[in-house]
Parts: structure tokens; C-alpha cells; sequence
């Protein structure tokens, strides 16, 4: 008995015309996560595990080229022939606090030595002091028409002048318990992948200081991104695409389009959407 009797047939290295082979197929899930600007220590690391919200278009390209638009930061080819992808992400949506925000970017309006008062002319501020959550105020209220607002006490001898009402601080926006400060803004769980965070939300990292309780930003849009995976035989493979985080806030001197927020590489994780002191807020839906 030979090997070929007792073996059987290869049918894969069959050459004949009308042999029928099954496709190498399978699936790619693509993650699209905003990016920290560099690797330290978890949970300070590159990525932030925070999915990308708003219209982004991820393309594939590879033995199959396609492409798709997502808005929950996860797009899924099916049926893709195997082999390897680069995976390239570019956020294609617009929002309207962004693009309100953007102008601005440069502008001393909001610096810590000037007074300043609101776009509505609601309220004021003195010299010597921090206004990003000022700047926050104008561009919601420019935006949406209203902003959060709250009214304290004067301290020391500026009590005599009453209590005095104010854009709430960058610690009220990172706070997610009573007493809500931020009406019509949802607190959304955006770690790990909870929730997709869009352009436009508001972010805050509540760190007091003299004169400050945090910092707080309009998350911009991302950069774009890009990765490379093998898609093999009949499995759902995963890519996270990591797309730098940006925001547009108001510091020491102007109003900076940055990566503040999405900062791992100095400090402590204090400039950092990973840090727990954290905290997003999104406008809420109304209907009509």
C-alpha cells in the first residue's frame, strides 16, 4: 500500500479549474480612543481607554478597502477578506461650541490680569484672576443662549457689597453629586469605555490651588489616527485607533487650542482626563 492509498486527498493543492475553496473571511471592530500625549504609568497612559464621540469616518485599507462613519466611537467591517489593514480614523463631524470656541483661540480677553465682563453683560470679573470657567460661560451662552451661573457670598471686606453671582468654578463642572450647579448638562461615566465623550462636551480636573478649584475646557476635535492589525480566518479581531485629545480653554495668558486634558507627560496626571478628580459633562438633548 502506497501513502497516497492510505492518506486522503489534499484537496487544497488541488490546481484543477473547477476546484472550490471557502474564503478566508473575517471581522475587524475598530475602537476609536482619544489619545494622551504620552505613555507614564496606568492609568496615565497614551490610551485612555475614553471613547471618541461625535461623526468620525474610519477607513480600512488592505486586501478589502471600505470605509464607514460612526458616532459611538466603534465601527465594525464584517466579511473582510484576511489579511492585514491599516486602520485610519479622521474625525468628520462639526460642533456648534467648537466652532464658537475656535476664533477665539489667541485671544487675551480672558487673561488673568484683565477685567472682564460677559458676552451678556450678566456679570463681570476683576483683574487677578483665573477665567477659564468664564471663558466656559461665553461660549455656552453664545452657544446655547444661557450658561451655568451660581451665587455666593463676598469675602472679606467685599462683603459689604453683597453676595455676588458668577460662571460656575471648574470644580462644579467635575462634580457628579448634589446640588447640581450645571443644569441641562448631563455628568456622562466616560472611563473604560462607558460612554462616547463628542467634541463640544465640557471637561474640568478639579485641583485647588489659591485662587482656582481646577481647570476647565471645551474638548475639541481630535486628531486623526491611525493603526495596523491581521485580520485571519473566521474571528472577530479588535483595533483601538488612539486620535489625540484637544481642547480650547482660557489660561494664565489666552484662550489655547491644546492638549490640555489629554496630558500625560509632565506632572502628575493632573492634565489628564484619567485623573479621578475628573469630571465630563455633555448638553443634554431637548426636544423640539
Amino acid at each position: 500500500m502506497t501513502t497516497a492509498d492510505t492518506l486522503p486527498p489534499n484537496d487544497a493543492s488541488r490546481l484543477d479549474y473547477d476546484a472550490i475553496f471557502a474564503p478566508c473571511l473575517g471581522a475587524l471592530t475598530v475602537n476609536l480612543h482619544y489619545g494622551n500625549d504620552a505613555d507614564t504609568q496606568p492609568p496615565y497612559m497614551r490610551d485612555s481607554r475614553v471613547l471618541v464621540g461625535g461623526e468620525v469616518t474610519v477607513s480600512i485599507s488592505g486586501p478589502a478597502n471600505r470605509e464607514e462613519k460612526t458616532t459611538n466611537g466603534r465601527a465594525t467591517f464584517d466579511a473582510i477578506p484576511c489579511g492585514i489593514y491599516t486602520v485610519e480614523a479622521k474625525f468628520t463631524g462639526t460642533d456648534r461650541m467648537v466652532e464658537e470656541a475656535l476664533p477665539h483661540v489667541g485671544s487675551r480677553r480672558w487673561a488673568y490680569w484683565r477685567s472682564i465682563s460677559s458676552f451678556d453683560g450678566q456679570m463681570s470679573m476683576r483683574p487677578a484672576t483665573n477665567k477659564c470657567n468664564f471663558f466656559a460661560y461665553d461660549m455656552i451662552e453664545r452657544t446655547f443662549g444661557v450658561s451655568p451661573s451660581f451665587t455666593r457670598s463676598r469675602e472679606g471686606w467685599r462683603s459689604f457689597f453683597g453676595d455676588v453671582t458668577a460662571p460656575v468654578l471648574a470644580r462644579h463642572w467635575s462634580e457628579t453629586q448634589e446640588p447640581d450647579l450645571t443644569p441641562d448638562w448631563l455628568n456622562i461615566e466616560f472611563q473604560n469605555r462607558r460612554t462616547p465623550v463628542p467634541p463640544g462636551a465640557i471637561l474640568a480636573i478639579a485641583r485647588e490651588s489659591i485662587g482656582a478649584s481646577g481647570h476647565v475646557g471645551i474638548i475639541a476635535y481630535p486628531e486623526e489616527g491611525r493603526a495596523t492589525v491581521r485580520v485571519d480566518h473566521a474571528t472577530t479581531y479588535g483595533a483601538s485607533v488612539i486620535m489625540q485629545g484637544r481642547t480650547i480653554s482660557a489660561d494664565f495668558e489666552k484662550v489655547v487650542h491644546n492638549d490640555w486634558g489629554f496630558r500625560t507627560s509632565r506632572g502628575d496626571g493632573g492634565a489628564s482626563l484619567n485623573n479621578p478628580t475628573a469630571g465630563i459633562e455633555v448638553r443634554e438633548e431637548t426636544e423640539g
